[in-house]
């Protein structure tokens, strides 16, 4: 039986009155305003799960706390420091970023004050590096928005980086770093938990939301490897967005996936041009989920990769 204990409603420490509006490049759509909830999925492993924004975990051990990801803005980050800091006092040891958004990282700095140490795959240290600018760029309508002051945002890049795969072990609990090829982004990390059978899955998997594809070489193999961990000894699958999930929900995303790029290729070999694409594909189906509002952006970034062979937010 799942170990799932919901326990902290976070309303207040973030001003979500109004729902949350994301910046698309041509305006801003307000995402469902649903309270910010921590639930402890297995004893001392907490997961924050923000519709409006993105999540994290955090493990608590006699020997300290590893995070998983940092927030937005450094702003954000002291709110899910506060978080932390309902569970528990023991200092912050660990922080892994488990991708190169800024909605992941840019809280980093926050941490570091608190004395962490950061790891990243190696992919991702080079995509923080060589992509900070952009994903500025991309937030200032959420920076806008939310009124928060850009300037205290600062790259604060990994201290460790791995390769293939990576063990820590925090006051007897075991924590497994693997990469397993490109996804959503090149240097998507997933944090496994054994015992617990928990895994966070960060970029590449999102229960019942769409993902940005504007990072990833390969939509075929960001199947392969959602399928990869559907196979694994899990039993609960924790997203960079939206909610907790289990098998059936990483297979649904797979399928999703698939079901995009099946299409977009077949308008692609029919000679359709990206106008047309974006005018006429609609993928009604999953009009449901979670940021299908940014469908003609999707829609552009697929395109931009099917015929240049690159991504539009491309590494190295």
């Amino acid at each position: 039986m799942r170990y799932l204990r919901t326990f902290i409603v976070l309303c207040s420490m973030i001003a979500i009155s109004h729902g949350f509006a994301q910046a698309t490049g041509s305006g801003e759509v307000a995402e469902k305003n649903i309270p910010i909830q921590v639930t402890e999925v297995a004893p001392g492993l907490y997961f924050q799960y923000h519709h409006q924004e993105s999540n994290n975990a955090w493990l608590v051990t006699s020997d300290g706390v590893l995070v998983i990801d940092a927030r937005q803005h450094p702003q954000r980050a002291e709110e899910l420091l506060a978080a932390i800091r309902k569970t528990t006092d023991q200092p912050i040891r660990w922080v892994i970023n488990t991708h190169a958004h800024g909605d992941h990282y840019f809280g980093n700095s926050v941490f570091k004050r608190e004395g962490a140490i950061f790891i990243a795959h190696q992919d991702t240290l080079g995509m923080m590096q060589q992509h900070f600018d952009s994903e500025m760029n991309r937030r200032q309508g959420y920076f806008r928005q939310m009124k928060l002051d850009p300037s205290l945002v600062k790259l604060v890049l990994p201290d460790i980086s791995f390769d293939r795969s990576l063990t820590l072990n925090l006051g007897g609990r075991v924590v497994e770093l693997l990469y397993l090829g490109p996804g959503q982004n090149p240097g998507d990390t997933f944090v496994r938990f054994p015992k617990e059978k928990v895994i966070f899955a960060g970029g590449p998997f999102s229960k019942a939301s769409w993902p940005n594809p504007s990072f990833t070489p390969s939509i075929t193999k960001w199947v392969e490897i959602l399928r990869s961990i559907a196979v694994m000894d899990i039993d609960i699958y924790l997203g960079g967005h939206g909610d907790i999930g289990i098998k059936e929900d990483v297979i649904k995303e797979a399928k999703m996936l698939e079901d995009f790029d099946y299409e977009i290729r077949s308008a692609y070999a029919k000679g359709m041009s990206r106008e047309e694409m974006v005018r006429e594909l609609k993928f009604s189906a999953y009009r449901d989920i979670r940021n299908y509002y940014r469908m003609n952006l999707f829609i552009s970034s697929y395109y931009h990769l099917l015929k240049t062979g690159k991504p539009e937010n491309a590494y190295p």
